[in-house]
């Protein structure tokens, strides 16, 4: 926990155990957030939620107080849209599973979506959560899948957790049904795969690895992730992960804090 924080340009920063909690947000960080713009920190807001927009991410923060711009968010849908992008021939066309913000995020990449439907060919199928996932949704993806299209998911999460302490089917239960059906194992963009972390760094400005921290409540994803990407890890005591699991976490963050809000006192901020 001896890092020189110093050089440190950008920060990938997860929402919900870091930013909020269910509806509530975390004590202090709308005041990091607000600070690190005041001093050029670079950040973006990531989440592995594909279904959302970076709009409405950004109303429901303000909602909380959380004073955040849409072009301050990242989603696991963007990041697998860019990939796809950066991968496909012109022209390429990519058939969606998934909701409005997937679709969106591909629309924003200027991808050619072919809707519903077996009649068009499809190059590329991207895959992500989808609350009005079909037998015939699933069959068009397959058939896509197995007529030679490149298989992109947006995470691979089992389960979502939901208020109350619940869970809902993730994403993760859309893809295994897609890659049961053909055999085909997809390139899944969202944490902790290297995906998101890569586009992060892009939407930086470019910054290399080792000069942006990934701050995050969890080890799976955000710590493993941050780590295997080779950015700087920071670990908030605000979500899943208590104390002794961080201490006991291999790879271990490279730093563990309270708060979001206690970032500041790691940089020398106050």
């Amino acid at each position: 926990m001896t890092a020189d924080w110093s050089s440190l340009k950008g920060v990938l920063i997860d929402l919900d155990g870091v930013v909020y909690t269910g509806r509530e947000p975390i004590p202090g960080a709308a005041g990091f957030l607000a600070e690190a713009r005041r001093r050029g920190l670079k950040f973006l807001l990531v989440t592995n939620n594909s279904t959302t927009s970076p709009e409405l991410v950004a109303e429901r923060l303000r909602t909380m107080h959380v004073d955040v711009q849409p072009q301050e968010i990242l989603t696991s849908a963007q990041a697998a849209a860019a990939y796809v992008r950066a991968h496909a021939q012109r022209g390429s066309r990519v058939r969606i599973i998934g909701e409005a913000g997937l679709r969106q995020a591909a629309e924003e990449e200027g991808l050619s979506i072919v809707d519903d439907g077996g009649a068009v060919s499809s190059d590329w199928v991207i895959a992500g959560l989808d609350r009005g996932f079909t037998y015939e949704k699933l069959t068009g993806a397959t058939r896509a899948i197995m007529a030679g299209a490149r298989f992109v998911a947006t995470n691979a999460d089992a389960l979502l957790p939901v208020e109350g302490g619940q869970v809902l089917p993730g994403a993760g239960t859309m893809i295994a049904a897609i890659q049961t059906a053909t055999g085909v194992e997809p390139v899944v963009c969202g944490k902790p795969e290297p995906g998101l972390f890569e586009h992060g760094l892009r939407r930086l400005g470019g910054l290399s690895p080792n000069q942006v921290a990934m701050v995050g409540d969890r080890l799976d994803t955000d710590v493993v992730g941050g780590s295997r990407s080779g950015l700087r890890t920071i670990l908030v005591l605000t979500g899943v992960t208590d104390r002794a699991e961080a201490d006991a976490a291999i790879p271990s963050p490279d730093a563990i804090v309270a708060d979001l809000a206690s970032v500041a006192d790691l940089l020398g901020w106050r």
